[in-house]
């Protein structure tokens, strides 16, 4: 089974993660037909088994790939790590192991990331006792399979630092919490019903009031209410942050205690992270994972919700079968996420280490003038202790504590 070109390509760009758009010049339009119409020859070579003229068609598409500028290359990286995956499948088919291992070795030096099927493509059997296939198949493993990566990570510890602060709530009778929740009739959004529906509303409304962008900038203005209004005026999206600022600050209203939650990657090069917001539950005892961008929160094969902790532990453990994904989880009520992307893929990539903030209250990232800066709190496995992550705002020079215990960093509220 080969890996198409464009596999991935429709969800990161739905996602809008860290994926290049396309330049819109006539070079990069032309190039880009006449790579689908190549792939279409591919497929139609590949199952009349016709490997040397395939070989020869994404040969000759390599060299035209070549002579582009490198602002074009940027735009088909991804096609060109597939081709050199099927070039590696058709030239094993070929019983030519050679060619097949070079090919090979370069789809996973320009970026080939889907390890589960190369080490289950049994096109590519006959390279499965070479050391240099062995080899290659690890760097993919240990760059892209983010179950592996972090099920690989350090453990937590329970050392005590006395010097760690206790994180606060604002609460509910703050001002701008009472006019905010006046003013789009939290109360009814929540409903009558028992404490977990009211979350769950809540988090449904959210979800639905504001159109999630993970490419738009963060407003200035960085609260609920002022962040809804400017979705509203511009006709425009907010990326997870935002979404679950807003949340955070719902949450707050209506009398829950609430923060954000930024989930980051062990590579320190990736710059895609993604925030959700935790709310404690007194009916459950704990804090409850609740993710409005995507709709998504998790619960365990009996229906009870789960914690970010349970959640990340349960990963660790190749437990994932364990965890249930909400049927409905969406993005902008248009695109289902199925939960072998959330969990499997997206959410073990962003787990590795986690960021919140000291304090949890209105308007906290708004920046003015003589307003003191947020304390950041970053929770690390054993290990793993700084990022050269620049372009996050989970940058760990922001975090004035660290720590690798995460009851101190999962502490009840007060």
């Amino acid at each position: 089974m080969k890996q198409l070109f464009f596999i991935g390509m429709f969800c990161l760009s739905v996602m809008n993660l860290s994926a290049q758009k396309m330049s819109g010049t006539t070079d990069s339009v032309a190039f880009d037909s006449y790579t689908k119409k190549v792939e279409t020859q591919r497929q139609s070579l590949e199952h009349q088994k016709k490997y040397a003229v395939a070989i020869s068609l994404m040969n000759e598409w390599m060299g035209l790939y070549s002579a582009l500028p490198i602002s074009l290359k940027q735009d088909f990286k991804q096609t060109e790590a597939s081709m050199y995956y099927n070039l590696a499948c058709y030239y094993a088919l070929s019983g030519q192991t050679n060619e097949a291992l070079n090919a090979f070795e370069k789809a996973q030096q320009v970026g080939f990331s889907n390890y589960n099927l190369a080490a289950q493509d049994s096109d590519l059997q006959s390279l499965h006792g070479e050391k240099r296939f062995l080899t290659a198949l690890q760097a993919i493993r240990e760059h892209w399979d983010f179950a592996y990566i972090l099920r690989s990570s350090g453990a937590y510890n329970k050392k005590v630092d006395i010097s760690f602060p206790k994180i606060t709530y604002q609460n509910a009778d703050a001002s701008a919490l009472v006019k905010f929740r006046d003013k789009f009739k939290l109360d009814s959004v929540a409903g009558n019903g028992d404490e977990l529906s009211k979350i769950k509303n809540l988090l449904q409304w959210v979800h639905n009031v504001v159109k999630y962008d993970g490419s738009s900038d963060n407003p200035l203005h960085k609260n609920g209410a002022d962040l809804i209004e400017v979705c509203k005026k511009e006709n425009r999206g907010v990326n997870c942050r935002m979404m679950a600022t807003i949340l955070k600050d719902v949450y707050l209203a209506e009398g829950f205690q609430a923060r954000a939650i930024t989930c980051m990657p062990k590579d320190s090069a990736d710059v895609d992270c993604h925030v959700i917001d935790v709310v404690w539950s007194k009916t459950l005892n704990k804090w409850v994972w609740m993710d409005a961008a995507m709709y998504a929160y998790i619960t365990d094969k009996h229906g009870n919700l789960q914690s970010i902790q349970e959640v990340r532990d349960k990963l660790y453990h190749d437990q994932g079968d364990q965890l249930v994904l909400n049927d409905d989880a969406n993005m902008n009520n248009e695109h289902k996420n199925s939960q072998g992307w959330y969990l499997g893929y997206y959410m073990s990539k962003n787990l590795y280490w986690l960021q919140c903030t000291a304090s949890n209250e209105w308007d906290l990232e708004t920046v003015k003038t003589g307003k003191p800066k947020v304390t950041y709190i970053s929770l690390y496995p054993e290990g793993f202790k700084s990022t050269k992550n620049q372009n996050a705002i989970a940058d760990v020079a922001k975090s004035k504590y660290a720590t690798n215990n995460a009851d101190a960093f999962w502490q009840k509220p007060n």
